[in-house]
């Protein structure tokens, strides 16, 4: 697990401001820990299985949006496991390498790629099974081992559309003389989506290894193979990024140039235009500017002009024709709220998901970035869930990627608060029906990593002394036992609950147990923490909730109380790194925030 604030969101989100470097040292000059990347270890034959399901089920889908996407599904499921596959054999050799296994899984990629290719030029107007020739080959896969793998951070949470990828290269002017470099782990998918436009051979793929910040490649000599003795041929990285360093372009680069391949042959596919990171030293900014780039922007793929748009999809999803959409990323959904701007909760817009506000027939809805293939399937099924418990609002459906939900115009709860008492009884019954209802089967940080993440993020707030006593305190704790592991809510916060005649109503509530931080699925205690630092519980009315929720689950209150400075310093983090918005009004509120977990600390520290 990646666990320093060290990764560069970028400017995938494509709103109109400059880019906000995600824990950039020297911006920021912080080191909290903040984020995390949440990897499993899964049969490659289950994830075979799964892919060729998909791939079957394509067969009975007719002409439209929905083929198109489930093409996408499987193509960003398809390069989950072989990159799983791909990995496993780095790790076997201590090299990335040529194999038949390997050689294979691009060519499927590859195929698979000119389906999505065909399908978006042809505006979704493509039908039919695929290739039966294709499914025999990844019958033929050998997946006889488990592998390390997890939802690519761009297609489950960025917004980052594989078919830019397929706009990119057919602007770039490369042709089929070109050797496509996957970085994996989502650069190998990528890659495979250039390679189909090119009409260029099927991708080799490298994983960068070291430091984050200085990356190196360890290859056969064999990988490249005959490309090194094409002097006309051109070489094509791609990957997502470039990062906070950009030292993942840079290895591949630099290991090109080893290998007698001149910079002016060098091409870069990367996901946005920004460059690196503040961690980019001279020497890699150097290389990167002396390559050519090729982007191209989800709007620039779905215009309206080769295939249908996003509020195309969101009118044959709602069955409208005339649809409005406003873009409201990075805290600008906050201009739909009643409250004034200065009664705004604070926003950090690099790690919202992408977001349009629709209007069609008199009403509005929430169309948020929800993640490809299983990563936005689950999170559909959570929204549901949510609404038929009362507890959330009224989805659509999915949109490729897109979830849409109705949006309700009612007060928020740090705006018109209820009666405490009816306050617990409501969070009391929420949290209980999570416990209940939304069991996972994926663990996210352990205990230890979440107490050295607090006394981290305290060290860097309150000083030395104040993280020796948090340090002491929790060497002092007894060790709580196992339990289970919840899709968490994770953002208990007075703003984000809608105050209905029939109660509250939450949102944002299906997917930040799954997000770009460390604290990932936790027992629902990690809920029960938060909610009593974000409505400043009394301990009788804490006892009230814990009561509240063991109608429908046990609670650990041992763990509640090791999760409270967990919980508090989590937060400090992340309002700390969003304290460098480039907006005056952004970085007061999030210094608002950052001051109320540090006095909640202290306060728990002195008792």
């Amino acid at each position: 697990m990646f666990l320093r604030a060290a990764k560069n969101c970028r400017a995938r989100l494509r709103i109109k401001q400059a880019p906000l470097r995600v824990g950039d040292q020297t911006a920021g000059r912080s080191r909290m820990i903040v984020f995390g990347d949440h990897k499993r270890t899964r049969s490659a034959e289950q994830l075979r299985e799964a892919v060729l399901a998909a791939a079957g089920a394509i067969d009975d889908l007719p002409a439209g949006i929905e083929r198109h996407a489930a093409l996408v599904d499987l193509f960003v499921t398809a390069s989950e496991l072989f990159q799983g596959l791909a990995d496993a054999e780095f790790d076997t050799r201590g090299a990335d390498g040529s194999s038949s296994r390997q050689k294979l899984g691009s060519e499927i990629l590859v195929e698979l790629s000119r389906e999505v290719l065909r399908s978006w030029q042809q505006g979704f107007a493509r039908k039919g099974s695929l290739d039966a020739s294709l499914l025999a080959k990844l019958a033929a896969i050998d997946c006889g081992s488990a592998i390390t793998t997890g939802p690519a951070e761009g297609y489950a949470l960025y917004a980052l559309f594989p078919e830019t990828y397929l706009l990119a290269a057919l602007r770039s002017g490369l042709d089929t003389n070109t050797c496509v470099i996957g970085i994996r782990s989502i650069g190998l998918g990528l890659a495979a989506m250039v390679a189909a436009a090119l009409h260029a051979p099927p991708p080799i793929s490298v994983r960068p290894i070291g430091h984050p910040f200085s990356r190196h490649i360890s290859a056969a000599p064999e990988l490249l193979g005959s490309w090194r003795d094409r002097p006309q041929a051109k070489f094509a990285i791609v990957d997502e990024g470039p990062g906070l360093s950009g030292s993942s372009f840079h290895a591949v680069i630099a290991w090109l140039r080893r290998q007698g391949i001149g910079q002016e042959r060098i091409h870069l596919f990367p996901s946005h235009r920004g460059g690196p990171g503040a961690r980019a030293d001279a020497e890699t900014i150097a290389a990167l500017s002396q390559c050519q780039s090729h982007v191209a922007g989800f709007e620039d793929v779905f215009d309206g002009a080769v295939a249908p748009g996003l509020r195309d999809w969101i009118g044959h999803l709602l069955g409208e024709a005339d649809v409005e959409l406003h873009e409201i990323s990075g805290g600008a959904w906050r201009n739909y709220l009643s409250a004034p701007a200065d009664a705004w909760p604070p926003a950090f817009p690099a790690f919202e998901r992408r977001k349009f506000m629709a209007s069609a027939d008199g009403e509005r809805w929430l169309v948020k970035f929800a993640g490809f293939g299983e990563s936005g399937g689950r999170k559909l099924r959570t929204a549901r869930a949510l609404h038929e418990a009362g507890f959330g609002a009224q989805p659509a459906g999915l949109c490729h990627g897109f979830l849409v939900e109705r949006w309700i115009d009612a007060d928020r709860l740090d705006r018109a608060a209820p009666a405490r008492d009816l306050l617990i009884e409501w969070l009391g019954r929420y949290l209980g029906w999570r416990a209940a209802r939304l069991q996972a089967d994926e663990a996210g940080a352990s205990l230890n990593q979440l107490a050295r993440m607090a006394v981290q993020n305290c060290e860097e707030a309150l000083g030395e002394n104040l993280a020796h006593a948090l340090q002491t305190w929790f060497a002092c704790q007894p060790s709580p036992g196992p339990t289970p592991r919840v899709e968490i809510d994770g953002r208990l916060h007075a703003w984000e609950f809608l105050v209905r005649p029939h109660g509250l109503l939450k949102t944002d509530a299906f997917d930040h147990c799954r997000s770009h931080d460390l604290i990932g699925c936790q027992g629902i205690e990690w809920d029960v923490a938060g909610a009593r630092v974000e409505h400043d519980l009394s301990a009788a009315e804490l006892s009230r909730l814990v009561g509240r929720i063991e109608q429908a689950t046990l609670i650990d209150r041992a763990l509640v109380d090791y999760f409270e400075p967990c919980y508090l310093a989590f937060q400090l983090g992340l309002w700390t790194i969003a304290e460098h918005s480039t907006d005056e009004e952004e970085r007061m509120r999030s210094t608002r925030a950052v001051e109320r977990y540090k006095a909640g600390l202290v306060r728990l520290l002195a008792c």
